[in-house]
């Protein structure tokens, strides 16, 4: 009894692996819609979960993106995600290595640009209230609850916000956050060249925190009384400038 039932638990578990390869990709959307609560979708998928190309798709910004799953890391309870352009993809398809563990995270070579207006949607505010485009580039970054290591950059080119009370936008010019590892998080300086506003202070990135700015906004001229009511509503007076705090949890 006991070689036809290893004989058969053998062929179930290679039927299962089977019908795992081939399923199709637009089986990942329902699962990144749960992560996100329903706040970015998967559409025009092609291709099988391991190896596929579709659109990610928040409010009305999409951004075409292809991937490929490593399949014996799963043996190792961990996941390893490829995002490639391939031959002729487009410069705005990410690219890099993700690495997920029991304990960690990894990111390697990614190199991505995401319009404002879609991570805006994602996060569940309106996309008209950003614009410009969103770079990352990140060579190494390793997370674990004992430390993070590693460097980012990220450059928000052609920067514009609408601020609340406000029914004009307002540039904020190439803004750049320069990050480095420490403890559990990532931080570090934020500043920005032209625009109406001068832009100083400091972004943490924390798996448990979430991400945490705390900025100096100073007008460049000091006559835009528009602007100054403007940033009374989400900032208190500090010199010539206004505090402003924001946090974004984690979902």
């Amino acid at each position: 009894m006991r070689r036809p039932l290893l004989i058969l638990a053998a062929l179930a578990a290679a039927v299962a692996l089977f019908a795992l390869c081939l399923a199709p990709a637009s089986l990942a959307d329902a699962r990144l819609a749960a992560i996100t609560e329903g706040a970015v979708h998967l559409t025009d998928a092609e291709g099988t979960l391991w190896n596929a190309h579709g659109i990610i798709t928040s409010g009305a910004a999409r951004i075409p993106i292809a991937w490929r799953i490593d399949a014996w890391p799963l043996l190792r309870g961990e996941f390893h995600l490829r995002l490639v352009r391939g031959d002729g993809g487009s410069a705005a398809m990410p690219k890099g290595d993700v690495a997920i563990g029991r304990n960690s995270w990894q990111l390697r070579d990614l190199d991505a640009t995401i319009p404002a207006a879609f991570i805006a949607a994602a996060a569940g505010w309106s996309a008209a209230l950003a614009g410009g485009d969103v770079a990352i580039n990140a060579a190494f970054v390793e997370w674990t609850p004992q430390a993070a290591r590693g460097d980012a950059q990220i450059q928000w080119r052609g920067a514009w916000i609408t601020a609340p009370g406000s029914a004009e936008a307002t540039a904020l010019g190439d803004i750049t956050a320069t990050l480095r590892g420490s403890t559990d998080r990532l931080s570090g300086p934020v500043s920005n060249a032209g625009g109406d506003l001068a832009v100083q202070g400091i972004v943490t990135l924390g798996a448990q925190s979430g991400v945490q700015l705390s900025l100096v906004l100073t007008p460049r001229r000091a006559d835009d009384r528009n602007l100054a009511r403007a940033l009374l509503i989400i900032g208190v007076p500090e010199g010539d400038g206004w505090r402003v705090e924001w946090r974004l949890p984690p979902r």
